[in-house]
């Protein structure tokens, strides 16, 4: 071997031995002071069941395309035993009720020119109302 290559693994294997022998010491020390303990009652934040829908849409042509989404809510077909948490949406057009939707997103197809008024109306499996509902306003052109 070339005294150039022995010089350069001589100073690589130096470079290693020196590199791995200190042992870090923490920067700082962090001082932690403990609260002042009061022996009263502290209000807590409880996830409640209480269900909200929201709802977005958007007038494209001649259809509307809705979304709704049910807090603590699942969306099924068909009639069924009543489960509370489960149902569908009845969907009204100026005060018809035109379909049963089952899906949280739908299209709402071939409105005529004009104003329409929404509304959706959340049912349990059985079509009996759970008393929440959201209701708004569209203008076709």
């Amino acid at each position: 071997m070339s005294l150039l290559i022995r010089s350069i693994i001589a100073f690589i294997i130096l470079l290693v031995f020196t590199a791995c022998n200190d042992k870090p010491e923490p920067e700082t020390k962090l001082q932690i002071d403990p609260a002042m303990v009061r022996n009263e009652a502290i209000p807590v934040l409880l996830q409640t069941d209480e269900r909200t829908m929201n709802v977005k849409h958007q007038v494209r042509g001649t259809d509307v395309f809705i979304e709704c989404i049910v807090t603590n809510f699942s969306f099924k077909s068909g009639k069924r035993k009543k489960v509370d948490g489960e149902g569908h949406v009845d969907l009204y057009v100026n005060g018809q009720k035109v379909n049963e939707v089952s899906t949280a997103a739908f299209i709402l197809k071939g409105l005529p020119e004009g104003k329409h008024v929404i509304r959706l109306e959340l049912v349990h499996n059985d079509s009996s109302k759970y008393g929440l509902y959201h209701e708004f306003e569209v203008n076709i052109s």
